[in-house]
């Protein structure tokens, strides 16, 4: 009688720890989290050579050269609350100013599955280096070109995104510098475009 009631408390006991394990595995540390990449090109990709023809060596953006940047990123849930995808630090990088060449990662970071409504991206430093000239309204401009941080030495970008983390996968944030528009709006005399000219060309897509 006393075995068989032992052998039922043991019974009990490993059913409940089964039980204990089987709620860990399913909690915000187990299947709910996902991964979000952010990455950066530099414009639109360019047109094939194809359906480009034959012609001057500058994409149609205008733009030749790259662009450096560092920048802070974070994304928005539904509910209102604000992750960083950074970690605290400057994620950097360096993409082709016209387009070519692949994406380049600068922040990946474990996140709650669910929906993301609005990316934020603080820029600190953003400088184009063009190997060619470009001809803008305010004369010939060539060399480096930085984006003007003002005093705060920072630009903050906004925008609107349908991002929808799934646990276990892998959501893709694409930060397009779009560095043709602002290029074209730089000043040719002190080699600076304005912070509103940046910002306002910066756009965010996710995938």
């Amino acid at each position: 009688m006393l075995k068989h009631a032992h052998a039922t408390l043991t019974a009990a006991a490993c059913a409940a720890l089964l039980a204990g394990c089987s709620g860990d595995a399913t909690g915000p540390s187990g299947s709910g989290d996902a991964t979000m990449q952010a990455a950066a090109i530099g414009d639109d990709p360019p047109a094939s050579p194809a359906a480009a023809g034959s012609g001057p060596s500058f994409n149609h953006n205008g733009a030749s050269g790259t662009v450096d940047f560092q920048a802070r990123i974070y994304v928005q849930t539904s509910a209102g609350a604000w992750t960083e995808l950074t970690s605290g630090a400057w994620g950097s990088g360096t993409v082709d100013a016209s387009g070519h060449g692949s994406a380049v990662v600068f922040a990946t970071s474990r996140v709650a599955a669910g929906g993301y409504a609005r990316v934020r991206v603080v820029f600190q430093e953003v400088r184009a280096n063009m190997s060619g000239s470009l001809v803008v309204s305010s004369g010939l401009l060539s060399g480096s070109v930085t984006v003007d941080m003002q005093s705060d030495g920072s630009v903050t970008v906004e925008r609107q995104v349908s991002a929808s983390a799934s646990a276990g996968g892998t959501t893709r944030l694409l930060v397009n510098l779009n560095a043709g528009a602002w290029l074209n709006q730089a000043n040719a005399s002190t080699h600076t475009v304005s912070e509103s000219d940046f910002a306002s060309a910066v756009a965010v897509t996710a995938s």
